[in-house]
């Protein structure tokens, strides 16, 4: 009677702790009647990832992970055992297990299946891959804004303390006065914007008749049409008659011509002929003084003895009057016995 009690206690002692580990498994959702098929991954970081963390296939949930350990051989890099409680998936050899961010603040497991034809076994340890998480990614992506941001903020505050220190009384009064120049000159313009304006408005009535004049040019130009056709024919034919060899010729025949004359300069230079023998030679200019002269006493003898040369009644005059030009004739001739 003593020994089964003893056995009772044994029995009700064992019960117990089956119902606690069966429990604890239970609580960490593992399923100790059914077939456990476990497979390893390593990983070099395991952050977000608990005992109970979620296993997931394109979504499906199917198993959680049973526990993590630090390899033995001192790489620092962790073992994640996790468990496929669906007995219909298949993984093959090359599948990659990767850490992700299932939501904002749990990390889980998803199974990215490979195309090997070979099918990976329990206990077989999968490629391990690491997504980064939400926060992480938040922070990569926040981190170059916030560098940026830091330099901007010192770009402003180096451009702050340069306006702090261009702008000073003398400054701003420069700047105000060329306000002021500015103002001026758009009063300027305007007042010159007003002038041109009224300018306009007063020859608005001469540039009205120029544009009417203008118009009955070209009228009178459209109307005209086939005179100015032919006058720009006509213009034409001359041009076309200029082309084709006139021109030419006029030229020709005026080389001809000067070439001509430059022979006849040539030839009265050189004495050539009647004019080049008078515009060389003096003698006849010499004979033509000297008759002149001769002349020139005779008319004066003529004059001064009339009755030398005619005789109205028969008789001449016995003392004749000696002329200017007996006068000349005697001295020539007393000059040429000396």
């Amino acid at each position: 009677m003593k020994l089964k009690r003893e056995y009772s206690i044994a029995l009700i002692v064992l019960g117990a702790l089956g119902l606690l580990i069966f429990g604890i498994n239970f609580l960490k959702g593992l399923n100790l009647f059914e077939a456990r098929n476990v497979y390893h991954a390593v990983y070099s970081d395991v952050s977000g990832v608990t005992g109970s963390s979620p296993v997931f296939y394109r979504g499906l949930r199917v198993g959680q992970v049973v526990g993590t350990e630090l390899l033995p051989d001192g790489s620092g890099r962790i073992a994640v055992s996790f468990q496929i409680d669906n007995q219909h998936l298949r993984l093959p050899r090359d599948s990659k297990v990767q850490i992700y961010s299932a939501d904002l603040f749990t990390r889980a497991l998803q199974v990215l299946p490979g195309t090997s034809t070979e099918l990976a076994t329990k206990g077989d340890t999968l490629k391990g891959d690491a997504e980064l998480s939400l926060t992480d990614a938040v922070g990569q992506q926040i981190d170059p804004l916030k560098r940026k941001a830091e330099g901007m903020l010192a770009s402003v505050d180096s451009v702050l303390t340069a306006l702090h220190d261009v702008l000073n009384p003398t400054t701003v009064g420069d700047i105000d006065s060329s306000f002021t120049s500015v103002r001026r000159t758009l009063e300027t313009l305007e007042g010159t914007a007003r002038r041109i304006d009224a300018l306009v408005a007063a020859e608005s009535a001469v540039m009205h008749a120029t544009l009417g004049n203008i118009q009955q040019l070209s009228a009178t130009m459209a109307d005209n049409r086939d005179e100015l056709s032919r006058i720009f024919s006509n213009l034409d034919t001359l041009t076309a008659a200029l082309a084709s060899g006139r021109i030419d010729r006029a030229l020709e025949n005026m080389a001809e011509a000067s070439d001509k004359m430059k022979a006849l300069m040539a030839r009265l230079e050189n004495g050539e002929g009647t004019m080049g023998k008078l515009m060389s030679n003096d003698s006849l200019y010499n004979n033509l003084n000297a008759a002149s002269a001769e002349l020139d006493l005779l008319l004066e003898d003529l004059r001064v003895n009339p009755n030398r040369y005619f005789s109205v009644f028969g008789k001449k005059d016995k003392l004749p009057k000696l002329s200017d030009a007996d006068i000349q004739r005697i001295q020539r001739s007393m000059q040429e016995q000396r």
